[in-house]
């Protein structure tokens, strides 16, 4: 008996009436909807996007956004910036000069399609939904359409007072790089350098090492790290 696709429209009408916020939405079924891979959510911030939606089992998607916040450049940072779509049907064939820096590193990855949507409302920019696929190709018409559907519901149960709320309590969903923000704060208290510092330097020991940017936050807060002596 084969698989029965997730109807993305019946998702989005019992979401639309939850009050469970994102959580409402499950990641991998509505990635199946529309044909992809893996989805995830990431929301703008000072320190630049932070991964609130995703599955925890797909991780090349989560290795791919985590690339692009470490970099500080891919469709996910484009499209939350500008406010415009970004749609990349084959990362092997882009234009090597787009993004410099992540595409060498993203070609090791498993992803190959990725289609960044802008979440905003208005002029409020709120950051984006990324879909990735690991076949090259566009999205059909159809499936733009469901994107763009997806893309507009997340934005607005994101403004609900439970947005970002767990399906089993009344707490924040828990941030994924939360492990990347106490190394940047065990930094700052030992170099006695800004906050904004201490996070370049996790990102350019993680970029130049070729270390996943977790994997370096772990040895920082656990004094394993270089970077406790870096002046």
């Amino acid at each position: 008996m084969s698989a029965v696709v997730p109807d993305l429209a019946a998702l989005l009408a019992a979401a639309s009436k939850s009050t469970e916020g994102l959580a409402a939405l499950p990641p991998a079924r509505c990635a199946t909807a529309l044909g992809l891979d893996g989805l995830a959510i990431s929301l703008l911030n000072q320190s630049g996007l932070e991964l609130v939606w995703y599955d925890p089992a797909d991780t090349a998607g989560i290795a791919l956004e985590d690339l692009q916040y470490t970099l500080g450049e891919g469709p996910t940072c484009d499209a939350a910036r500008t406010g415009q779509p970004v749609t990349v049907p084959d990362l092997h064939t882009t234009r090597e000069d787009r993004w410099p820096a992540l595409l060498p590193a993203a070609r090791k990855h498993p992803a190959r399609a990725v289609f960044a949507l802008p979440l905003q409302l208005g002029v409020i920019r709120l950051g984006a939904l990324t879909g990735r696929r690991a076949t090259p190709g566009p999205l059909t018409c159809d499936q733009m359409t469901d994107a763009l559907a997806l893309a507009e519901a997340a934005t607005l149960i994101l403004l609900t007072p439970s947005g970002v709320h767990d399906i089993t309590s009344d707490t924040p969903l828990p941030l994924h790089r939360a492990l990347i923000h106490q190394a940047a704060g065990a930094l700052t208290f030992r170099l006695g350098i800004p906050i904004d510092e201490a996070l370049a330097r996790i990102r350019a020991y993680a970029f130049t090492h070729d270390h996943p940017i977790h994997d370096v936050a772990h040895d920082v807060i656990h004094h394993h790290s270089h970077l406790d002596n870096t002046t």
